[in-house]
């Protein structure tokens, strides 16, 4: 999972312009990281209903970050909304195919909120918002 994950970030990473400012740069890859943890706690809660109050559990702890990105990336007028839309967008596409192929297992979910509540976001990744 962690390959896939790291894949995703990659991505998102890269298909920012050449042209974009590096705080812009590094805001649009803190959204897609973000956006991958909200997409996949939404469909745990979703799909797995065993874990389901641990993911609205761990959701609550993007918030805070989800927040002061939005606010930091100018809110709904920003200029890279668009792009962090599409990053979206891609990602759910993603995740409805491993929906779709039996691959969004339990352990998955279990994954991802002990990520969410014990090891912690990625500092480096984070440090973007201060």
């Amino acid at each position: 999972m962690k390959k896939w994950a790291s894949a995703v970030i990659a991505a998102a990473v890269f298909s920012t312009s050449a042209a974009a400012d590096t705080q812009d740069y590094k805001l649009v890859t803190v959204a897609g990281y973000l956006n991958f943890y909200l997409l996949n706690l939404n469909a745990c809660e979703d799909f797995h209903p065993t874990v389901r109050a641990a993911a609205y559990d761990a959701e609550k702890t993007l918030y805070p970050y989800l927040d002061k990105l939005y606010s930091k990336m100018g809110g709904v007028k920003g200029e890279n909304q668009k792009m962090v839309a599409d990053i979206v967008m891609k990602r759910r596409n993603m995740l409805n195919t491993q929906i779709a192929e039996g691959d969004f297992t339990i352990e998955h979910c279990e994954a991802i909120v002990k990520i969410l509540k014990e090891d912690g976001l990625d500092k480096t990744l984070i440090s973007a918002l201060d």
